[in-house]
């Protein structure tokens, strides 16, 4: 049965598929920019932990959520946290969400969610929200969710699924922008506090650790 979707005012419409579609490196890739301060075991132990919490987190709102990742030794880890796992063909963070959105458009899926899986305080209100603020009506309609830092983007909904073209990389929440601009799309961007932090640098896991805050 395909997954029901969101529409504002926090109710679910049956005739609106919805997907949750995180990106992934898998676990012996993850988190380099931490090898000063975790060991490569570490690293994985940490990386696995924030990608349970984001997938467990998406499925508390969305019942399909996806993996995309060119590691298939994943699948185990995203079946235990109610995911399905799709396994990347070409390389590159922007072709596997390609390769992903692909068949979610063959599969019916109306709204495409795009979320990061290194999020440590994401909840399920964040996923609510960004669902929420996609524009209604016609001509398509595009939610963006910056980091704190204001140059990255951590969540992206996009109804239809190729409203605009992924643009993930250096400065993607203006390249986002610009590519609804360019589009003719309308958007609107959704700013909370526990979407924007994700946990990329030493000085991001010193602040999540104090935070006390738990994956």
């Amino acid at each position: 049965m395909p997954a029901t979707g969101w529409r504002a005012g926090m109710q679910y419409d049956q005739h609106m598929h919805v997907r949750v579609v995180v990106p992934h490196r898998g676990l012996e890739a993850a988190k380099t920019r931490l090898a000063s301060v975790l060991s490569p075991d570490e690293r994985g132990d940490l990386a696995a932990r924030l990608l349970r919490r984001v997938l467990r987190t998406a499925h508390q709102v969305v019942p399909d959520v996806v993996v995309i990742s060119p590691s298939a030794d994943l699948a185990i880890l995203v079946e235990e946290s109610s995911g399905r796992l799709l396994v990347q063909r070409g390389m590159g963070l922007n072709t596997g969400l390609d390769q992903a959105r692909e068949e979610a458009m063959k599969e019916g899926v109306d709204t495409l969610l795009v979320l990061h899986g290194d999020l440590p305080e994401l909840d399920a209100p964040d996923v609510e929200a960004l669902l929420a603020a996609v524009p209604s009506g016609g001509g398509g309609g595009v939610a963006i969710a910056p980091d704190r830092r204001g140059t990255g983007t951590n969540g992206l909904a996009l109804r239809p699924p190729d409203a605009i073209t992924f643009r993930f990389g250096t400065d993607s929440f203006a390249a986002h922008r610009a590519a609804a601009e360019s589009a003719g799309v309308r958007f609107a961007i959704v700013q909370r506090p526990s979407l924007a932090f994700d946990l990329d640098t030493p000085e991001d896991l010193d602040e999540w650790l104090r935070s006390g805050v738990t994956a």
